[in-house]
């Protein structure tokens, strides 16, 4: 008697170990096909999320780089001359802060303030530029410590000379960052 309750004991041991294991082994295979699939996933948004916010950041700044070329002839005009047209220009572009002429490696007009006399490497320390820039530093004149991504587009010829665009990085976030629609998606 006690020999057949000892198989029967190590048959239902056996049993639950088995039984246990299969159990382990398909929480286990569950949870990796989950996870890599969860994982892929969270990839192809990211990607989608980038490709969104490239798209919408090249929106921007297209008109912005049009915008330039309009305001390049304006550099070496007295400020008087050139102040008007930089202020229609700010308000055509939305997201544009303020747009300033240097000239001589000065900023000598700009679309809020009008004239002035400030060296433009007071502005950003790699200004003035022989080839076109795009950076992103804090505002020092207007919102103090606010974000902002300046723009330079040299004048053709001159290292010295271009326009100086600065870019609002809160209405920029605020486009970037929009929530996509379901057709995107």
């Amino acid at each position: 008697m006690q020999k057949a309750q000892r198989i029967i004991k190590t048959y239902r041991r056996n049993r639950m170990i088995v039984c246990t294991i299969c159990a382990l082994v398909t929480l286990a295979s569950t949870l990796s096909v989950r996870f890599i699939s969860q994982r892929n996933l969270n990839q192809q948004r990211v990607v989608q999320f980038a490709n969104h916010a490239v798209e919408e950041l090249d929106k921007v700044l297209l008109p912005l780089q049009a915008g330039s070329e309009v305001l390049l002839p304006l550099i070496g005009l007295p400020c008087s001359v050139a102040h008007l047209p930089l202020r229609k220009q700010a308000a055509k572009l939305q997201t544009v802060r303020s747009i300033g002429l240097v000239q001589d490696g000065t900023l000598y007009c700009s679309s809020i303030f009008g004239y002035r006399n400030v060296p433009v490497v007071d502005i950003l320390a790699e200004l003035p530029a022989p080839q076109p820039l795009l950076r992103l530093t804090t505002d020092r004149a207007l919102i103090k410590g606010s974000p902002v991504l300046i723009q330079w587009t040299p004048a053709a010829g001159s290292s010295n000379a271009g326009v100086m665009e600065m870019i609002n990085i809160d209405l920029l976030t605020a486009m970037l960052l929009e929530p996509q629609t379901a057709a995107n998606q």
